[in-house]
């Protein structure tokens, strides 16, 4: 098998799967379109039976006990806003819900840079908020997200201080009183929810802890042919499965029900996620769907319950993450004994790979300060890093070129006879030394490495919005005028023209077609992915051209 072949079956294989993930993406949103309306769900997890007491205990969501209505605000949409350096967070009184959160260090884009990505949101077209609350696991009521909260101030600013403190109230009918207190702080996607019970009744109260995302599948999840496939949907780690994808589809299939102990469940998207951080709890993760709404949850439940005795306080705790995956604060968060929490960057398969590669890619932006410049210079390291491979693979493919007039003769003298031409060639390249495969392993072995980095440039919220040079501003848009993707194409040409060409002449005019077609397809890629194609290429052809050139010499 020749190199053409190889480099022929490597291209249309990525393509092939570009394709495939357009497909599935588009058939996501076709079944989300289609969905039909059959039961009504509140969305507050039930307590096992094995866990209830003999009385007053909800086994499933519509038991739930109902909030007294003289506790319930004339205006159900009343909102808080709450405003730190990094986070304008919007919590509805209704639930307690934290039902919109824009990252302020994340515009929405370059034309809009005071306006922050509405990572949370509810709208008439989208929906992605965090909930939480206390399920009874007694005769005394808990507030829920379903729960009107008090609340004496309705914004917040984090002047000078290092955190912004947010509570909310709910006394129920048997005179526990609840403070539901939110906390923020300074330079952190990290909020602090505390639940402190003030048992003013002759009785007992206790109850469990759970914390979910509740969200629609995005309008942007994918689909359209100018966007990279990349995961959106939940996912959870804990110490027995590790890192594990619950997408919109097994929530549909099957409600997840999962002991743990540890770890982390999340909602995950391009760039974002939230996550909450049960800590050292033994809880349960558990999932959803709401037919009615189209409204996919993924959450945790504690399965031990607090007991807050008669006359006596007690407090729940938990917090969630909810922001960018910025490699530097997750491992952050890793290092404080989260275990895992860096993998909601999603490299893949060829994480333990991707991982180091984003290292150094860091140190090298921590140097030029430019992440362009950050991708030439690693793009740099690895061909030299390969060097050697590649030029055991440059100085076959220079042998395969010499052999081209010999192989054409033989193609000329043998064409009724393909089986005796394939026995000539295999005694020419015994003949000359020549192994027809030796080109192949070489760069076999650094494609774990160039898919690695492509899923690096891809994944990495860093990229975002980060300019490179000229009207190149973002290197994770496309290029405007398409000058990266022709200069991709162009430089692949070339590349072509260094190497023995096909025998076969179907194979040639597909490589013909290749440079073409992939400029087509790479215009509707990230700048930084096209970049680091171009610079491969090109140094590609400059080793090329000097292996063939000593090899001349050395004739």
């Amino acid at each position: 098998m020749d190199i053409q072949r190889n480099l022929l079956t490597i291209s249309l294989v990525a393509i092939s799967a570009i394709l495939y993930f357009k497909w599935i993406d588009y058939s996501a949103l076709d079944q989300a379109a289609n969905v039909t309306t059959e039961v009504v769900d509140t969305g507050v997890p039930s307590v096992p039976l094995s866990e209830q007491s003999s009385v007053g205990v909800p086994s499933v969501a519509s038991d739930l006990p109902s909030v007294p209505t003289e506790q319930i605000q004339t205006d159900p949409a009343s909102l808080i806003v709450i405003d730190t350096d990094i986070v304008r967070a919007t919590i509805n009184t209704k639930g307690g819900v934290i039902e919109g959160l824009e990252l302020k260090k994340n515009p929405v884009s370059l034309d809009q840079p005071d306006q922050g990505f509405p990572l949370l949101q509810k709208t008439a077209s989208e929906t992605f908020v965090s909930q939480d609350g206390l399920v009874p696991s007694g005769i005394l009521e808990a507030p829920n997200h379903l729960t009107q909260y008090q609340s004496a101030v309705s914004s917040y600013r984090l002047d000078g201080q290092d955190k912004v403190v947010v509570p909310l109230t709910w006394r129920s009918e048997s005179g526990v009183e609840f403070v539901k207190t939110f906390t923020f702080t300074k330079d952190s996607y990290v909020i602090d929810i505390d639940y402190t019970v003030n048992n003013n009744s002759p009785a007992p109260w206790s109850g469990y802890f759970y914390g979910q995302f509740n969200r629609s599948i995005p309008k942007d999840s994918g689909g359209g042919f100018g966007r990279l496939p990349s995961y959106t949907g939940g996912a959870y780690y804990d110490a027995e499965e590790h890192y594990q994808k619950y997408d919109f589809d097994d929530m549909e299939d099957a409600n997840l029900d999962l002991e743990n102990k540890g770890g982390w469940v999340a909602m995950l998207q391009h760039y974002f996620v939230g996550t909450w951080m049960p800590g050292d709890d033994t809880y349960k993760f558990y999932s959803g769907f709401n037919k009615q709404n189209s409204l996919y949850r993924i959450g945790y439940r504690t399965t031990s319950a607090t007991s807050v005795p008669a006359g006596m306080q007690g407090q729940i705790s938990s917090r969630v993450y909810i922001g960018s995956k910025e490699q530097s604060r997750l491992k952050k968060y890793e290092k404080e004994g989260i275990e895992g929490f860096d993998l909601t960057v999603d490299y893949g398969v060829l994480t333990f790979i991707a991982d180091p590669l984003f290292t150094v890619l860091s140190w090298i932006h921590d140097v030029v300060g430019n992440w362009g410049w950050s991708i030439i210079l690693l793009t740099v390291l690895i061909k030299l890093m390969f060097y050697p491979l590649s030029a055991a693979s440059y100085r076959s493919m220079g042998k395969m070129k010499k052999l081209q007039p010999r192989m054409a003769t033989l193609k000329e003298r043998y064409k009724d006879d393909r089986q005796k031409f394939q026995m000539e060639m295999m005694a020419l390249y015994k003949k000359e030394k020549v192994n027809p495969a030796g080109g192949c392993l070489p760069i076999l072995i650094q494609i774990p490495v160039f898919i690695a980095l492509y899923w690096v440039l891809l994944e990495s919220v860093e990229m975002r919005h980060a300019p490179f040079a000229l009207w190149w501003v973002d290197l994770s848009a496309k290029d405007p005028y398409y000058v990266l993707p022709i200069l991709m194409g162009v430089s692949m040409f070339l590349m072509q023209k260094l190497n023995p060409a096909p025998m076969d002449d179907i194979q040639k005019k597909v490589m013909m077609i290749m440079p073409f077609a992939l400029t087509f397809l790479f215009m509707s890629f990230p700048q930084g992915l096209v970049l680091y194609w171009v610079v491969n290429n090109v140094l590609t052809m400059a080793q090329q051209w000097f292996n063939y050139r000593q090899q001349e010499q050395n004739a």
